[in-house]
């Protein structure tokens, strides 16, 4: 049956790409559609910080004139997306959530950003992100606070918080973010959405901010859909020269096709804390991956995770202080705990920087090694629930006092080892707030784990699981 044209913010972003392919839709008026979204909700989410309104409009009215003669550059020709405040953009202010710079405009496109663009996808907005997309929620001087779309008393997390609200909210039906230490996939379990972090170098880059943390952070997708997700990878993957990482695990392919795939299902942490809704919304994707015919053991995680907090912690500090050193005396204005960091820094010597990233190389090895039994990993993607909007982390979990990262030991580790792994939404709380499964593939195999992914969104579908902000709103006025 026909959607009401108000109600496009239902259909997924597939979809609207076949109706634009019919001729049932023009992209221009998909693009006002998102427009006039995003002037209501973005009062009350915050997700935005900057909307592109006359290039964004000039790219739909070319890609409608293409659509006409039928000759789409893409399926993702006259979709609308937007872009993580710390990915350049030519020509957009690209702020990464700091002070420093509140007035910087890249003269480039980073190599994904431009191959969406030649795909036809029609740059909409940036989204916001806490400062150097170092926290575990979306809040900066600059922009403010996002909001979670559920409950806009809670935090749709970090630092692609902005991205994940958005979609979340029916904003805009697609994203790009990045994601060092889960900060796409951890926003996106507290969303209700599905985020997607790539193997190490399969989305190539080289235009960019400092890298904090060597060679942990990805470009990745953010949609509603596995379809979705897939439709931008597809188009940002794929080796460029100009990135020699982008060449490793290009070669690695897998057929998409349902086979019986060998499971470790991880639902504790080690003796840390894990929020008892969380270790059941895991179990019960355990039993929808058996009852598709896969083979689930459970076990416990593959991998040190007081090694990996320490390694992120050397890692992160010197990154930061590496920033910082360039505007000495101008700290009155950044965020207290990354100027902690950088005093941190200060203690950590160049060859334990060295040890640190040998731990790496060898962290890699080892989690290759012990996983070599096992196709995918399932995990929790957070040990918490969305927290309070005032806190900068969950403060509590399961009834115990935890540190600031419990809530992502189930996250860092991936970038560390550089494997693919994608968010879903599973069972929700009782409540009905989201909570995430994490499918974790091996090295290259960025097909295998979609195409896993595919296979729980078919048993467990969540396209039409709405927050009630959203179901509760309409286009026709703004929320108060």
């Amino acid at each position: 049956m026909e959607k009401n044209r108000d109600e496009f913010w239902r259909i997924s972003a597939t979809e609207l790409s076949q109706r634009i392919d019919a001729g049932e839709l023009s992209p221009v008026e998909l693009l006002e559609h998102c427009l006039a979204r995003c002037r209501d909700f973005d009062p009350v989410i915050n997700a935005h910080v900057l909307v592109d309104k006359d290039r964004a409009r000039r790219a739909a009215i070319a890609s409608e004139q293409r659509a006409r003669v039928g000759k789409r550059y893409s399926r993702l020709d006259g979709l609308p997306l937007t872009v993580k405040d710390n990915i350049f953009v030519a020509g957009l202010r690209a702020t990464w959530g700091s002070f420093f710079f509140a007035e910087f405009v890249p003269e480039e496109d980073e190599i994904p950003v431009a191959r969406l663009r030649r795909a036809g996808a029609v740059i909409a907005a940036k989204t916001n992100t806490c400062e150097f997309a170092m926290a575990p929620v979306t809040e900066n001087r600059l922009f403010g606070v996002t909001r979670n779309p559920w409950r806009v008393d809670l935090t749709p997390g970090g630092s692609s918080g902005g991205a994940v609200a958005s979609v979340a909210a029916g904003v805009f039906p697609l994203a790009i973010a990045t994601d060092a230490g889960g900060s796409i996939r951890r926003p996106a379990s507290y969303s209700g959405v599905v985020g997607f972090k790539p193997t190490t170098g399969r989305v190539p880059r080289v235009y960019g901010f400092s890298p904090l943390a060597s060679d942990f952070q990805v470009v990745g997708p953010i949609a509603r859909t596995v379809d979705d997700v897939a439709m931008l990878f597809d188009v940002m993957a794929g080796p460029d020269r100009r990135d020699c990482r982008s060449y490793l695990g290009q070669f690695l392919t897998h057929e998409t096709k349902s086979t019986k795939i060998r499971i470790l299902a991880v639902t504790n942490a080690s003796g840390r804390a894990i929020d008892p809704e969380v270790r059941a919304s895991v179990e019960d994707a355990a039993a929808a991956l058996t009852d598709l015919g896969h083979d689930v053991e459970l076990g416990p995680p593959p991998y040190d995770i007081d090694e990996i907090d320490e390694i992120w912690s050397i890692l992160t500090s010197v990154g930061v202080k590496v920033v910082l050193d360039q505007f000495p005396g101008q700290l009155d204005n950044v965020d207290h705990a990354l100027v902690s960091m950088a005093e941190r820094a200060t203690d950590i010597t160049a060859a334990e920087y060295l040890r640190a990233l040998e731990r790496v190389t060898s962290l890699r090895r080892t989690f290759a090694m012990q996983t070599e039994c096992y196709d995918v990993l399932l995990t929790p993607t957070s040990a918490a629930l969305p927290w309070s909007i005032d806190c900068r982390f969950p403060e509590t979990i399961d009834g115990r006092d935890v540190s600031p990262r419990a809530a992502a030991v189930f996250a860092t580790f991936v970038n560390a080892v550089g494997h693919p792994a994608i968010n879903l939404p599973g069972k929700p709380s009782r409540d009905g707030l989201p909570i995430g499964i994490q499918l974790v593939g091996r090295f290259g195999e960025d097909r295998r784990v979609l195409a896993l992914a595919r296979e729980f969104e078919t048993i467990r579908p969540w396209h039409d699981r709405w927050p009630p902000l959203v179901m509760s709103a309409t286009t026709e006025r703004v929320l108060p």
